[in-house]
This record gives structure tokens, C-alpha cells and sequence, in this order.
């Protein structure tokens, strides 16, 4: 099973070494492992014992880096700021300067990132919000599938084009960003209901945009509202932006309620791709 278990360091240097036990004292579900006063052959010995797939390996030598990257190991590079960069690094899953902030989710993230394993962002009291998986195609059309799901989105590419779609996207916006748009399960049932996050908007010059939808039988039962609000606290104190935007095609009033809701205030109304949109703006003190 792919899980992150062993938290491997090797030749991190004191200061920083301390950090990161303080930072990971309070997780009993990963174990951390130190290399640095081991001899040669005790080393090697050692190291060969944890399965690379539930390790992560953490060093300032780039040669290590490679070599326990091509065993199988999530790798993560410590490097001084402004330290010129060795070609060995380039193997590193992660680059970092410090471990001041460098926790075990951090580090977990990391190491899902490099199995494809979906990052879970957040939870509600009702509901998970974490990433797409490509196994999640099916129920993705199942949802899309429900009476007047589409009248107001984008309906999906037929099934290969979004097979491929979803799996660029997971490699370029997930991977590159770190955010997009999510999948919101209910933790009750463990079903697929909805969709929410936050995605670039081209037609607003980039800027982020929080977007939404619950699937026809969970609507109006407060789903929306309770996922974007705790969205709108991880845009705020995680993502640290300073605002967000709603495009909501004119008609669409039970979005725009919603946005009204959340604290959104209705700015300019653009026409685009030929549709009369509304832009509300939430700003973050």
C-alpha cells in the first residue's frame, strides 16, 4: 500500500535537523529516521531496510539524491539560499531552504504528489474536498449526468478526451499550482457530489476565481455553502490571496445568492464568449 511511513534524513545540518523533529513531534503516524552518525556500512545497511515506496529521503548531497531516486524514493533537497545548484539536484521531487516550516503534511503532499496520489485540501463537517483521480471519471459523468447539471456549465468532452483532459490537468494545474478545481464527496456515503475550487481565469486576466457545483439531489440542503466558505478560509490563511471572483452567467440567481452568501459584491457585468456574465468580487482583509 502507498503510504508514507519513514521520514529518512541524511546529512541535514543540526539546526535545521531540530526544526524538523519539532515540527513532526506530534505525528505519531510517521517515523523519523537519522542517518547522519551512522557508519559507512551500518549506513547502507539501515537505509536498505525501509521499502522506497513509503519513504521519503531528505539530504544535502545531490549524489545521494539521485541514487535514492532511482530506488524508488521520494526525494527532497536541502539547499542554503543562494547556494549554486548542483546538476544532482535536479532529481529532487522538492527543493527547500529550511525546515522551520516543514512539517509531516508538507512532506506527505510531497510524497503524494510523486506516487499521483490525490492531496485530501479540506474537510467539512459533511464533506471531503480533495483532488481528481483519474478512477474517478465514471462518477464524474454519473454527476454530470443529472437534469439541468449542465445548464449553467460547461458540459464534459466525450469520455476519452476527458480521460485525457483530467489527466493533463491533474499533472499541469495540481502539479504546477497546486489548486484547481476539486472533487466535493460526502462523507456519509463516500459519493461524488459536487465540484468546487479555484482555477486562473483567462477572460479576467488571469486572476483566481472560485467556482462551484452540487449535484441536483444535494442541492439546497447547504452543501455549497458549507464547502466554499471553508474554501474561502483556505484561499485566505493557505493560499494567501488577497481576493477571489465569481463569473455567474445572468439567470443564474440561486449562484448568485450564493455569492451574496459568501461575502461576494457584485462589480462589472461583461459579455463573454457571447454570454452576459455578473462578476462579484470577495476581497480578504
Amino acid at each position: 500500500m502507498l503510504k508514507l511511513k519513514y521520514i529518512i534524513v541524511d546529512k541535514i545540518p543540526p539546526a535545521e535537523l531540530r526544526y524538523l523533529r519539532q515540527n513532526l513531534e506530534e505525528n505519531r503516524e510517521l517515523e523519523l529516521v537519522e542517518l547522519d552518525k551512522e557508519k559507512e556500512e551500518c549506513r547502507e545497511k539501515k537505509l536498505s531496510s525501509f521499502p522506497p515506496e513509503n519513504s521519503i529521503f531528505l539530504s544535502t548531497e545531490g549524489t545521494e539524491l539521485l541514487r535514492m531516486k532511482k530506488q524508488g524514493m521520494t526525494v527532497v533537497g536541502f539547499t542554503e539560499p543562494e547556494q549554486e545548484m548542483k546538476p544532482e539536484f535536479s532529481a529532487a521531487d522538492m527543493l527547500v531552504e529550511g525546515f522551520a516550516e516543514i512539517d509531516g503534511e508538507f512532506l506527505t503532499q510531497v510524497y503524494q504528489r510523486n506516487h499521483h496520489l490525490p492531496w485530501t485540501i479540506l474537510e467539512t463537517k459533511r464533506c471531503i474536498v480533495r483532488e481528481i483521480t483519474l478512477e474517478d471519471i465514471d462518477d464524474l459523468f454519473a454527476l454530470y449526468s443529472w437534469e439541468g447539471m449542465t445548464e449553467y456549465l460547461e458540459p464534459l468532452y466525450d469520455y476519452e478526451k476527458e480521460k485525457e483532459y483530467q489527466e493533463a490537468y491533474i499533472e499541469n494545474m495540481y502539479g504546477f499550482y497546486g489548486y484547481g478545481m476539486w472533487l466535493v464527496i460526502e462523507k456519509e456515503t463516500g459519493n461524488l457530489i459536487g465540484r468546487a475550487g479555484i482555477e486562473h481565469r483567462e477572460e479576467l486576466g488571469g486572476e483566481l476565481e472560485l467556482g462551484y457545483a452540487i449535484g441536483t439531489p444535494y442541492q439546497r440542503q447547504g452543501y455549497a455553502t458549507e464547502v466554499c466558505l471553508a474554501i474561502l478560509e483556505y484561499a485566505k490563511n493557505y493560499l494567501e490571496c488577497d481576493k477571489l471572483n465569481c463569473l455567474i452567467e445572468e439567470g443564474n440567481l440561486v449562484s448568485e445568492h450564493l455569492a451574496e452568501r459568501l461575502g461576494f459584491t457584485l462589480g462589472e457585468e461583461p459579455v463573454i464568449n457571447g454570454k452576459h456574465m455578473k462578476r462579484y468580487v470577495r476581497r480578504f482583509d
